[in-house]
């Protein structure tokens, strides 16, 4: 029987962080609308922007996912964890939770609302993002299992 050569475990920890799937590009024509996925883990790399982090995960086909996670929107609810609801009395956007990041097992919906323009001018992508953890049960945030389609 032939030894393993020691620091294998390195070598496919390192080829796991290459295979982190398929690059969700919300803008294509075929792309899934809404991805839905149940969260791996996170990684980093850099697009022309700069630094970037990443979400990885499997959708119920067994297909891995890698959603960057650039826009405001996406880091407001999966990196800080932010719910916001709009609030009459501000007249804006309020926090009304913080979840917190985004955790492997979480079962993750995203959906491409289309690009919307701030009061600025500046132009955005616009997602609806659903999350629930592991053995959650629907509440307020989730009223139906339609918003997740897993």
């Amino acid at each position: 029987m032939a030894s393993i050569p020691e620091g294998q475990d390195e070598f496919a920890a390192a080829e796991a962080e290459l295979t982190r799937g398929t690059a969700w590009r919300f803008r294509a024509p075929d792309a899934p609308n809404p991805l839905t996925i149940r969260a791996t883990g996170w990684s980093s790399g850099h697009t022309k922007l700069g630094d970037a982090e990443f979400l990885n995960g499997v959708d119920r086909a067994g297909s891995q996912w890698s959603v960057l996670v650039g826009s405001k929107v996406l880091s407001r609810r999966l990196i800080d964890g932010e719910v916001s609801e709009w609030d009459e009395d501000a007249g804006g956007y309020v926090t009304a939770e913080v979840q917190g990041r985004v955790e492997p097992g979480e079962i993750v919906s995203l959906r491409f609302k289309g690009d919307k323009e701030s009061g600025n001018g500046y132009t955005y992508p616009d997602f609806d993002v659903v999350r629930r953890r592991p053995g959650e049960t629907p509440t307020a945030a989730f009223p139906s299992d339609d918003r997740i389609p897993y």
